[in-house]
């Protein structure tokens, strides 16, 4: 025989005390259940939100003035200007390493905003990179095919670069919208260049 008659709260139970599947809710249950699945939905994205912050609490401050930098553009070997005023109403500064396995998996959703709205330029800065060629090699693997240019250590610390993938939202006089720092998805990005 079961052992379970002997824990205090198994003695109590009986086959009553549980809802049969098929018996619908009553409304008060119903209730319930909605404001717990909004309870632990709130709690996620306060949780998020905080995770965001603490990240982020050492990068440029909001409307900050973005750096000016000339870099090399990685398809040209040209040097490009990164530089304010722009002719685009924002700009997508986003810098990865090519060692960074997060910017791996965050970095095609790029493309993706960048052929959605012609009001905003992405820009990718390749940091902590040993040879053009590794460099190639990861924009090759994650299917970017947009703007990538050449940082250096000075462009780092120009822009406050503490971890990867690190990314500004700078408005067309050089201000800084907003700055974060991790992983985000295509949806997530769209909002941050929008609002």
């Amino acid at each position: 025989m079961p052992a379970w008659h002997l824990i205090p709260i198994c003695r109590n139970m009986n086959n009553n005390d549980s809802r049969a599947p098929s018996e619908p809710l009553t409304r008060t249950a119903r209730r319930r259940k909605w404001l717990r699945r909004a309870a632990e939905a709130t709690v996620f994205i306060l949780l998020f939100v905080a995770i965001s912050v603490w990240l982020g609490r050492h990068m440029l401050d909001r409307d900050a003035q973005a750096p000016n930098s000339r870099l090399t553009q990685l398809s040209t070997r040209q040097p490009t200007p990164l530089s304010w005023p722009s002719s685009h109403e924002r700009t997508l500064v986003y810098f990865f390493a090519p060692w960074c396995s997060v910017c791996r998996i965050s970095m095609p959703g790029l493309t993706l905003l960048e052929t959605d709205d012609q009001h905003l330029r992405v820009v990718a800065v390749a940091l902590d990179w040993q040879d053009e060629q590794e460099v190639r090699q990861f924009i090759s693997d994650t299917g970017f095919s947009g703007e990538v240019l050449l940082g250096t250590p000075e462009t780092s610390a120009a822009w406050k670069i503490s971890g990867y993938p690190s990314y500004y939202v700078v408005g067309k006089n050089g201000n800084i919208l907003h700055a974060d720092r991790g992983v985000s998805t295509p949806p997530g990005l769209w909002l941050r260049t929008h609002f």
